[in-house]
């Protein structure tokens, strides 16, 4: 007996769901390789209201050699924003230090309203300094398809993988000495085709031809491991302001 097309569709959908259901992406994970620390759970479980650290973020260094020449950038905003909205730290700007001079220079020349004007020499310091590098950066990491095509639709289904890696220390602004060093590993898969998850606010500079992919996933959850030990790892007598 000949199956009608509308039929023939309806059976390659469902055979198309079913597949998808026993190859599901896991879930974007992030791997502490060393150091050490609580996990993200853990870390945000109790709001925080407490004293907060002076800290400031320098760039990362994009150490993969991939090309990608804003992604040291990218980080950096990134991981400023998400330790400011922790509540756990005064968080100071240096990537746009140069703007806050102009500013008070042009206060100082004596153009500006007289009592709103900046005043020179209330640029607080840091006593913590967070560097990192970007050792690993792999959007494809591992790709694999399917090969189920759906009469209709023109399109495979395939497993991709993206994966990322950093390491970051915290240093003392004083001394130099080094507080607390981590590497982590984040990962994330998807199926393509159907599109990537969106967490939280947009993508830094740099990082805005991997939105809704499994790279954004994976950078993410990166950062959120790496905030989470920087909070906890920080000695508790810089929580004083």
């Amino acid at each position: 007996m000949k199956t009608s097309k509308p039929l023939t569709l309806l059976i390659a959908a469902a055979l198309a769901m079913s597949l998808c259901a026993s190859c599901a992406p896991i879930q974007p994970t992030a791997t502490v390789t060393s150091g050490g620390g609580p996990g993200i759970a853990e870390a945000q479980a109790i709001p925080y209201n407490g004293p907060k650290a002076r800290i400031t973020v320098s760039k990362f260094t994009d150490k993969t050699a991939k090309g990608y020449w804003e992604i040291g950038e990218g980080m950096t905003d990134m991981l400023t924003t998400a330790l400011f909205n922790t509540n756990r730290f005064i968080v100071l700007e240096r990537g746009e230090l140069g703007e806050v001079l102009r500013e008070q220079d042009l206060a100082a020349s004596g153009r500006i309203k007289k009592g709103t004007e900046a005043p020179v020499g209330e640029i607080e310091g840091a006593e913590l300094l967070v560097v990192g590098a970007i050792t690993e950066f792999e959007p494809n990491a591992g790709n694999v398809g399917g090969g189920l095509i759906l009469p209709g639709f023109g399109a495979g289904l395939g497993m991709k993988t993206a994966h990322i890696a950093i390491d970051i220390r915290v240093i003392d602004a004083k001394t130099s000495r080094i507080l607390a060093a981590q590497s982590v590993d984040g990962k994330a898969q998807d199926i393509g085709g159907l599109g990537g998850l969106a967490v939280g606010g947009p993508l830094a500079v740099g990082f805005g031809a991997f939105a809704k992919t499994p790279m954004e996933k994976a950078i993410r959850v990166c950062l959120q491991t790496a905030v989470s030990f920087i909070a906890q790892q920080t000695p508790a007598e810089y929580y004083h302001y």
